[in-house]
C-alpha cells in the first residue's frame, strides 16, 4: 500500500482530502495539533479503514516536529508522496500596518514548513527514482492584491518552489505540482461569504479529486504545472 504524508490533513480542506485518498487505498500519515481535529477525522472512517490511517501530534513551526513527523512517515519505506495543504492567512493589512511578527507567521506557515518538508521528501525520493509532491498555492500568487502582502508573497513562493522540486526531481523521475484554488467552500469561510458568492467558489472535494489524480499514475506525465481551480469566479 502506497503511503502519503499529507500536511493540514485534519482541517476543513485537509480532512476531505484525507478521507479522498484512503478511500482511494492510501496509507495516510496525517500530523495533527489538536486531539479533536484528530478524533473527529478518525471518526470518519469506517472500521477496515482505520489501519490506513496514522495521526502524529506535532508542532510543524518546530523544525525538530517536522524532522521527528517524516522520520516516523518512512519507517515502513513505502512513502509515495507528499501533500502539503498547510497554510493560513490572518487578516489583511496595508504594508505600512503589517507587523514583522505577522509578516514572519504568514511566510512561517505557508512557506517555511513548505521547504523543510520538502527538503527531506526529496533526500527520501530521489534514491528510489520516484516520488510525487503535491502542493497548494492560491490565486493571490497571481494576482496581488492590496492588503495581502504577506500571504500573496507566501504563496507565491510555495508556487515558485514547487516548480523548483519539479525541475530538481524530473533526473529522479519525482514530479512536484501547485494547486491554485480560488476561495474554497470550507465551514471558515463560508462565515463571511456572502449567498451571491459562494455559488462560484470551489469545493474541497473537487480539490480532494485534483489532488488524486496528480498522485496517480495517470498523471506521472505532470510535473511543474499550476492547477489553477478557479470555479466560476471572474478572474
Amino acid at each position: 500500500m502506497k503511503s502519503i504524508l499529507i500536511t493540514g490533513g485534519t482541517g476543513g480542506l485537509g480532512r476531505v482530502v484525507t478521507l479522498r485518498l484512503i478511500s482511494e487505498g492510501y496509507h495516510c500519515i496525517v500530523p495533527y495539533r489538536t486531539v479533536e481535529q484528530a478524533q473527529d477525522l478518525r471518526s470518519q472512517l469506517a472500521p477496515q479503514q482505520r489501519d490506513q490511517l496514522l495521526l502524529l501530534e506535532a508542532d510543524l513551526m518546530r523544525d525538530s516536529e517536522v524532522e521527528r513527523v517524516f522520520e516516523a512517515a518512512v519507517v515502513q519505506d513505502d512513502l509515495y508522496g507528499f501533500v502539503h495543504l498547510l497554510g493560513g492567512i490572518r487578516g489583511f493589512q496595508p504594508i505600512a500596518e503589517t507587523s514583522v511578527d505577522d509578516w514572519d507567521a504568514l511566510i512561517n506557515l505557508n512557506l517555511r514548513s513548505l521547504f523543510l518538508f520538502s527538503r527531506l521528501a526529496m533526500r527520501y525520493f530521489q534514491p528510489k527514482q520516484q516520488g510525487r509532491i503535491v502542493t497548494i498555492g492560491a490565486m493571490a500568487s497571481l494576482k496581488p492584491a492590496a492588503t495581502q502582502a504577506g500571504y500573496g508573497v507566501a504563496k507565491a513562493g510555495v508556487s515558485a518552489l514547487t516548480k523548483i522540486l519539479a525541475d530538481e526531481g524530473r533526473a529522479f523521475g519525482v514530479t512536484a505540482n501547485c494547486i491554485l484554488p480560488s476561495i474554497i467552500k470550507t465551514d471558515a469561510n463560508l462565515e463571511w461569504g456572502g449567498e451571491e458568492d459562494v455559488p462560484a467558489w470551489i469545493t474541497p472535494e473537487e480539490l480532494a479529486g485534483t489532488v488524486t489524480y496528480l498522485l496517480s499514475d495517470e498523471a506521472a506525465g505532470v510535473n511543474g504545472t499550476d492547477f489553477r481551480l478557479f470555479g466560476r469566479m471572474n478572474i
